[in-house]
């Protein structure tokens, strides 16, 4: 992945077109476009690597990319392909802990970036936006907990 030098207004611009900030205020897209980045992956590269530590997470602008986990005899299988619009790597914001993961760009890829720093210096300067974050974030969390619940039950 690759930090791309961008405007507020550029990276404002871009978030306003995903889905991800749809309840958000005009206001609180701008403000929050001063604390992430914008970056790009080609297309075969990762984006993650599973067991690493890295705290960031990342909202897809244009690309897809895929979410591989290695099995027990070391195979990747694909968990999810995500496309535009789509956030993925949230967790570690939460738990600091490695990459559970690996997500690989399957075309070139475009993404809004907020890492961990970034968003603890949110929390401590706009702490109304960071909690709205926060929250959106653990809805997600929970969306996708109860997603992976559903299909376990198909295996037990």
């Amino acid at each position: 992945m690759e930090y791309i030098k961008s405007t507020t207004q550029q990276r404002t611009d871009l978030m306003e077109k995903t889905n991800w900030t749809r309840e958000f205020g005009t206001k609180e897209i701008e403000n929050l476009a001063k604390y992430i980045q914008l970056a790009q992956s080609p297309k075969g590269m990762p984006v993650i690597r599973e067991g690493v530590r890295e705290a960031f997470m990342c909202i897809i602008v244009s690309g897809s990319v895929n979410v591989v986990k290695e099995d027990m005899q070391s195979h990747g299988k694909v968990l999810s392909t995500m496309t535009a619009g789509k956030l993925f790597g949230e967790m570690t914001l939460f738990d600091g802990e490695p990459r559970s993961a690996t997500v690989l760009a399957i075309e070139d890829t475009t993404m809004l970036v907020l890492t961990k720093e970034s968003l603890n210096r949110l929390i401590e300067e706009i702490p109304k936006l960071g909690a709205k974050i926060l929250l959106k974030l653990g809805m997600l969390i929970s969306q996708r907990l109860r997603m992976t619940s559903g299909k376990l039950v198909d295996y037990i």
